[in-house]
């Protein structure tokens, strides 16, 4: 069994999917409220963290197979200013510190093409 940690988790997107797949979903990191109790309901067995600058994960190095996440895509969207690292909702460092820290086997992030002509 696959073991899944879920970055900017939202309702639970990727740890519905992971279940489906018959993996063990061992933390969520979300911010807003709500989210929050919606993954807490449903996966109550999982560790959830609410501030992502708080999440330390290099407890879960060797103890996760693959981390998934959607990171804010404001700074990158066609939709938005596109400010890129100068925007306060740029959290994709966050995202790769994490990821460094519990070093999965596999990771799958998902955002906005205009990702790609920022960076």
């Amino acid at each position: 069994m696959l073991r899944h940690g879920s970055l900017f988790s939202g309702i639970g997107g990727f740890d519905i999917a992971a279940s489906w797949m018959g993996w063990q979903n061992v933390f969520s990191c979300e911010k807003d409220p709500f989210c929050r109790t919606i993954l807490k309901h449903y996966w109550p067995n999982t560790t959830h963290y609410e501030d992502i600058y708080d999440f330390r994960a290099a407890r879960y190095r060797g103890h996760i197979d693959i981390i998934s996440g959607g990171f804010p895509c404001q700074p990158f969207s066609q939709a938005g200013r596109r400010k890129g690292a100068k925007d306060d909702r740029y959290l994709f460092p966050e995202t790769i510190r994490i990821i460094k820290e519990a070093r999965p086997e596999w990771i799958v992030l998902e955002n906005v093409t205009g990702l790609f002509t920022i960076l």
